[in-house]
C-alpha cells in the first residue's frame, strides 16, 4: 500500500505539472482552485461509506458567466484555511446563510447573504425543521451536514437571455463597447454579465418539467406523502393539460410556482393551502386563476377545474363514473363490431357460401354491364365522395395533432408534434382542423335536411298521414327495427345457427353503424373541443353547470371519444375498406363509386334485386340445391 507520506508528494507533482499546461488563473478563482478541479475524474472513494465523492468544478461555468454565482472565489464558501492546504484538511459544509463579500468590477468588496432567504422559509410551509426531518421512501438524501437548500437547489444556470429580450438572440460580443463607455471606468460594471442576470430573472428559473422534478424529490415520494397525508400531486400535474404541454416543450405552460406563488413574490415564502394568503387558499384560488398570465377573463367557477385530478384514485367523482362509462361504451361497441369482422373471416376460410349467391352474382354482372345499371349500382355519389376525403384529411390531422398531446409522455409524441413545427403550430391546425369539420359537418347535415323534405314530399304525394315521420325513417342512414333484427340473424348465421344470410341493401347495419358513430363523435367532440379551446368564455356560460369540473368532463369526454373514433377507424374502418378479402387492396366505392362484385353480392344482395327490378332486367333461375 502507498503510504500516506507518498501520495501527497504524487499529488503535488501532478498539479505541479497540470499547472504547467493550465490556463491562468481568471480573476474569479483567484486561489487557483480550478487547478485541479476542472478535470472531471477528480473523485474520492469514502471507504467507511462506499461512497463516491465528485470534486468536479465546471472551469466554463465562471469563464463564460454562466450563472450568479460565477462571480464568486471558492473560499467565498469555502472556509479558506480548509482548503489552503493540499491535500485539503476535513472540509466543513457550505452554510448558504453565511455572509459573503462580493468584488465588484472596480475591487470594492461588497457584504452579502442569504440568511433572508433563511427567513422566508421560516415563513413558509417549507421551514427548516420540516425540512431536516423529512424521511425519504430509499434512504437520506443528503449526508447530515449537507444544506437542505440542496433537496430544491443545484448549480445555478442563467437560462438564456433571449427568452426575455428577444434581440439578444445572436448579438456578438463587441455591441457592449458602447456599454463600456461609461461603464468601464466612470461607472464600473460588468455589463454582460448584468444583462443575462437581469434577463434570467425576468424569465422563470426553470422551465416547468425541470421545476417538477425538483418538487417530485420530495412530492413524489412515496413516504413523503404518506407521513404528510399527501397525493402525488407531481405525477397529476404531468397528467394535466399543463404537465402534458411541458413535456412536449413548452416553457410557457403553467408550471407549480405559477399556482403555488403569488405574483412577485418569492418561491421561498411558499404557503401552504390553509393559510389565508396562499395563492391556492379557497378563498383566493379563483383569483390566481384569473391572473393576466393565465386566464383573466374567465369567471370564478374556473377555479374548480381539477389540475390535480388523478382518474384511478378519483372513486365515485363525476369524473371517474364519465370515464368508466366510456369504457363500457368502447367495449360495448368495438366489441361486437370486431366479432361480427372476426366471424366473417372464418366463413371466408371455410369457404362457406349462400345458395343465393350464384344467381345475384350473375345478376350484378348483368347490371354492371350495363352502363345504366352499372351507374345504378353506385352506392355512393360525387358529393359523398368529396365529403369523405376531406373527412379523411381533417380526421387524419386530427389525430396526428391531438393524440401526441394525450401520449405527451411517450417518445414519439414530441417527434410528431415537431413535424408539425412545434406545439404551438401543431395546436393551431388541431384547432382549424376542428373548425372546418364542424363546418363540413354542418353542411352535411344541411345536405341531410333537403334528403328529409324530399322524401317528406314523396310520402306526402303517397298520402300518407305521418309524412315527416316516415320520411324521417326512410333516411338512408336510419337504423331501424328491421335492420337490428338482421344484424342478430347475421350473428346467428355467422355463428352455423342459421342456415340462410340476411340480405341487406344500400348500405348494411355495419355502415350504418358507423355513420352514427361518426355523427355522433363529431358532435360531441365539436362541443368538447370548443369548450376546451374557449375556456374564459365557457365558464361564464356553463359555470352554474357544472362549475369548473365542465373542464375536467370536457377534457375526459373529448379523450375518450377521440380514442373511440381512432380504434373504430384505425382498425375496424381500415380493414373493411382496405385489408377485407373482398376489397382488397382498396375499396374504389369511395373513389369511383363502384362497390366490388364479391362485396355487392354478400352485402348488398337487395341493392342488386332492386335495380335489377327497376331496370326490367329478369333475374338468372335459381339454380338447384346441391345434393
Amino acid at each position: 500500500m502507498v503510504s500516506q507520506k507518498v501520495r501527497r508528494i504524487a499529488f503535488l507533482v501532478a498539479g505541479l505539472l497540470t499547472g504547467i499546461f493550465a490556463a491562468d488563473s481568471s480573476a474569479d478563482d483567484p486561489d487557483n482552485c480550478l487547478l485541479c478541479h476542472q478535470f472531471r475524474g477528480l473523485s474520492r472513494l469514502d471507504p467507511e461509506t462506499s461512497r463516491l465523492h465528485l470534486f468536479f468544478a465546471d472551469p466554463d461555468y465562471s469563464n463564460h458567466r454562466r450563472g450568479p454565482h460565477a462571480r464568486l472565489g471558492c473560499t467565498d464558501c469555502h472556509d479558506r484555511s480548509e482548503v489552503s492546504v493540499i491535500p485539503h484538511k476535513t472540509v466543513s459544509p457550505v452554510d448558504c446563510a453565511r455572509a459573503c463579500h462580493l468584488a465588484n468590477q472596480s475591487g470594492l468588496a461588497r457584504e452579502f447573504s442569504h440568511a433572508h432567504v433563511k427567513r422566508m422559509l421560516q415563513e413558509s410551509a417549507h421551514t427548516g425543521d420540516v425540512l431536516s426531518k423529512l424521511q425519504f421512501n430509499k434512504g437520506p438524501l443528503l449526508s447530515p451536514d449537507q444544506s437542505n437548500c440542496l433537496y430544491c437547489h443545484d448549480e445555478p444556470i442563467f437560462r438564456d437571455p433571449a427568452k426575455a429580450i428577444p434581440r439578444v438572440r445572436g448579438m456578438p460580443s463587441h455591441v457592449f463597447d458602447r456599454c463600456d463607455v461609461c461603464h468601464k471606468e466612470a461607472a464600473p460594471l460588468d455589463t454582460e454579465y448584468f444583462l443575462r442576470h437581469v434577463a434570467s430573472r425576468l424569465v422563470p428559473a426553470r422551465p416547468p418539467l425541470e421545476l417538477a422534478q425538483v418538487c417530485a424529490v420530495c412530492h413524489s415520494d412515496p413516504l413523503i406523502n404518506k407521513s404528510h397525508d399527501m397525493p402525488d400531486t407531481v405525477k397529476s400535474f404531468v397528467r394535466s393539460f399543463h404537465g402534458k404541454a411541458a413535456l412536449l416543450g413548452d416553457d410557457t405552460a403553467a408550471n407549480c410556482l405559477s399556482c403555488h406563488v403569488s405574483a412577485g413574490d418569492n418561491a421561498h415564502r411558499m404557503l401552504g393551502k390553509s393559510n389565508a394568503l396562499s395563492p391556492v387558499n379557497p378563498v383566493r384560488l379563483a383569483d390566481s386563476c384569473r391572473s393576466t398570465d393565465c386566464h383573466p377573463g374567465a369567471d370564478k367557477s374556473i377555479a374548480a377545474t381539477a389540475v390535480h385530478l388523478d382518474l384511478p384514485t378519483a372513486h365515485g367523482s363525476m369524473e371517474y363514473l364519465l370515464a368508466i362509462t366510456f369504457i363500457v361504451l368502447t367495449i360495448l361497441t368495438f366489441g361486437p363490431s370486431a366479432l361480427l369482422v372476426l366471424l366473417e373471416l372464418v366463413q371466408i376460410i371455410v369457404g362457406r357460401e349462400q345458395h343465393e349467391d350464384h344467381r345475384v352474382r350473375g345478376l350484378a354482372r348483368t347490371l354492371l354491364a350495363d352502363p345504366g345499371g352499372r351507374e345504378r349500382l353506385k352506392r355512393f355519389k360525387p358529393h359523398h365522395r368529396v365529403q369523405h376525403w376531406i373527412l379523411t384529411v381533417l380526421f387524419t390531422l386530427l389525430v396526428m395533432t391531438g393524440f401526441p398531446m394525450k401520449f405527451a409522455d411517450r417518445a414519439w409524441a414530441e417527434a410528431m408534434v415537431n413535424v408539425f413545427g412545434g406545439l404551438q403550430m401543431a395546436r393551431i391546425i388541431h384547432h382549424w382542423a376542428g373548425i372546418f369539420l364542424v363546418v363540413g359537418f354542418m353542411i352535411h347535415m344541411v345536405i341531410v335536411f333537403f334528403v328529409f323534405l324530399s322524401c317528406a314530399r314523396e310520402r306526402m304525394a303517397e298520402g300518407h298521414t305521418n309524412a315527416y315521420r316516415k320520411a324521417f325513417t326512410s333516411l338512408p342512414m336510419w337504423i331501424s327495427p328491421v335492420d337490428v333484427k338482421k344484424t342478430f340473424q347475421l350473428l346467428a348465421c355467422l355463428l352455423f345457427l342459421r342456415k340462410e344470410r340476411p340480405t341487406f341493401g344500400r348500405f348494411s347495419p355495419a355502415e350504418k353503424f358507423e355513420y352514427l358513430g361518426v355523427f355522433w363523435g363529431t358532435m360531441l367532440l365539436g362541443i368538447t373541443g370548443a369548450i376546451l379551446w374557449g375556456e374564459q368564455y365557457a365558464s361564464h356560460w356553463l359555470g352554474g353547470l357544472f362549475g369548473g369540473r365542465v373542464f375536467n368532463l370536457s377534457t375526459i369526454a373529448h379523450t375518450y371519444e377521440a380514442f373511440l373514433a381512432v380504434i373504430h377507424v384505425g382498425i375496424l374502418h381500415i380493414y373493411n375498406v382496405i385489408l377485407a378479402p373482398r376489397v382488397f387492396p382498396l375499396s374504389p366505392a369511395t373513389i369511383t363509386g363502384d362497390t366490388p362484385l364479391d362485396k355487392l353480392v354478400e352485402e348488398h344482395s337487395e341493392l342488386v334485386e332492386e335495380v335489377a327490378r327497376d331496370l326490367g332486367l329478369m333475374p338468372q333461375e335459381k339454380p338447384n340445391e346441391p345434393a
